[in-house]
């Protein structure tokens, strides 16, 4: 795993693990971003320090973003009031000084989780044929009239006759989160590139649209996950 632990922070002395990592260590966002965008540096985590002189970093985040759009960012800040600012670029996790061992160590366990994710299969009849498709490459499910369409991160689409409350019931015995966000669409919480009050956009650049009636609810329980990552 490569990581980047913005601000002045020797992460290694927080993380022992078996897992091979390689750390590296900026002052500032401007830093950091030089080695993203001039030096081509690629990392799996980010951990970044909100107060950072020169650039902040949410500010960081966003120009990440512009660049990376599976990087893990995860927020590092001594006051919880931040964490709402940066909810819509959808960081992966927030920690709340002063840093503890047991705390990264869990935040990291969670980041390596996310990556080596285990393999569970979606099942669903066509005709008369049983598939299966792996559930973590699967970006959302929408469906129309009888049929409910399965967007694979590919790019292919496949699609069988159901119903998206059956398909949800289903999802709910995974430990993979599933947003539903319309009537007829639930997507894949790992592909939201950024979420806002009225739609997501996905990795792949896809807009979806979050319906009034789940516009509330999503934000609410979107809340309730960012407070209580900060108080575990």
């Amino acid at each position: 795993a490569r990581i980047s632990a913005g601000h002045r922070n020797n992460y290694q002395r927080f993380v022992s693990t078996p897992i091979q990592i390689e750390i590296s260590e900026f002052y500032d966002g401007k830093e950091l971003l030089y080695h993203i965008e001039k030096q081509q540096e690629q990392f799996d985590i980010i951990f970044l320090d909100i107060e950072m002189k020169h650039l902040d970093g949410i500010e960081t985040a966003a120009k990440i973003r512009d660049k990376d759009r599976y990087v893990l960012l995860i927020f590092v800040t001594s006051h919880k009031k931040y964490a709402l600012k940066a909810y819509n670029i959808h960081p992966f996790h927030f920690l709340v000084k002063p840093l503890d061992k047991d705390m990264v160590e869990k935040c990291f366990g969670e980041a390596y989780e996310f990556f080596a994710v285990e393999e569970h299969y979606y099942e669903y009849k066509q005709r008369k044929n049983i598939c299966q498709v792996l559930i973590q490459d699967i970006m959302y499910f929408k469906s129309e009239k009888r049929t409910v369409k399965i967007y694979m991160k590919d790019g292919e689409v496949l699609s069988y006759y159901d119903k998206l409350d059956n398909v949800q019931k289903k999802l709910q015995e995974t430990r993979l989160d599933f947003w539903r966000i319309h009537q007829s669409i639930l997507v894949n919480a790992r592909y939201v590139f950024r979420k806002a009050y009225d739609h997501v956009e996905l990795k792949n650049g896809k807009i979806l649209s979050v319906s009034e009636e789940r516009r509330r609810e999503l934000n609410v329980n979107y809340i309730k996950n960012v407070t209580k990552k900060m108080e575990e």
